[in-house]
């Protein structure tokens, strides 16, 4: 009998394997499947399965086929005795080390305790242990900086900076791919002096501008080969439009029809 608080949940490969499930047999699947991890086994008795399923007689008759159709005869599960053998194996060849260690240094407790404590991890269906947990945390907190500082370069260029709420920035900086962040600050300043040579004098939040994926506008805004024609026809007279003006005169003709 396995006694592991854990167990690993490939949840691809749960989910392509159970698009076919109720919620109820869901529930009930992963009822098995943890009760199968911590035993080695499902009962043979039918009656005491749907019992740990949590199914009434009519719910197990309804879905005793649909949730049999993920296991093997007899109720076994290829893939958790795969899991378990592996994790078993792991354990063991660990313990054997530590043993082996503790053997060869018993004047040193304090080392021998410290290997056992290890040995009980693995990536297979054992707790990682405090270390590999402070080395994951660690990680995760170099990368969360060094996406903060990336943002901050950004950001403080950013018109609307001093009076934004910088957190809410942030977290719409996180929701974009590595691509679209790229896009967005190297096309920022374009959006500003497109939007400031409308005669706006503020410009949206950088949140705004980030979740609404604001610089894809300028994709539309193309400017005309040349001039267009004046009716009186003295064109040749007046100053022609620059692409900056004619930018801006799109941009806010593009907003206010998103308003409508």
């Amino acid at each position: 009998m396995s006694n592991r608080a854990w167990m690993p949940l490939h949840i691809a490969d749960y989910l392509a394997d159970t698009g076919h499930l109720t919620a109820t047999e869901h529930g009930a699947y992963l009822l098995l499947i943890m009760h199968y991890w911590q035993n080695g086994r499902l009962p043979e008795n039918e009656r005491v399965i749907a019992r740990i399923a949590k199914l009434t007689p009519e719910q197990w008759e309804e879905s005793r086929d649909m949730l049999a159709m993920l296991f093997g005869p007899g109720w076994t599960h290829k893939r958790i005795d795969a899991e378990l053998s592996k994790a078993d194996d792991i354990i063991e060849k660990r313990r054997a080390a530590a043993e082996s260690r503790y053997s060869k240094g018993k004047n040193q407790p304090s080392d021998a305790n410290a290997v056992h404590v290890q040995s009980k991890s693995s990536d297979t269906g054992v707790p990682p242990t405090t270390s590999d947990l402070s080395s994951l945390r660690s990680d995760q907190t170099e990368k969360e900086t060094r996406e903060r500082d990336q943002f901050s370069d950004w950001f403080n260029s950013w018109p609307s900076a001093a009076s934004d709420n910088d957190d809410d920035a942030f977290a719409a900086w996180r929701e974009l791919t590595d691509a679209d962040r790229s896009e967005a600050k190297a096309r920022s300043a374009a959006y500003v002096e497109a939007a400031k040579g409308g005669g706006r004098t503020a410009i949206c939040s950088a949140a705004k501008y980030l979740r609404k994926r604001m610089w894809k506008r300028l994709d539309n805004l193309k400017p005309p080969d040349k001039p267009p024609p004046k009716a009186n026809g003295l064109a040749h007279l007046q100053k022609p439009q620059t692409r900056e003006e004619y930018l801006a005169e799109e941009l806010e003709k593009s907003e206010r029809s998103f308003k409508r």
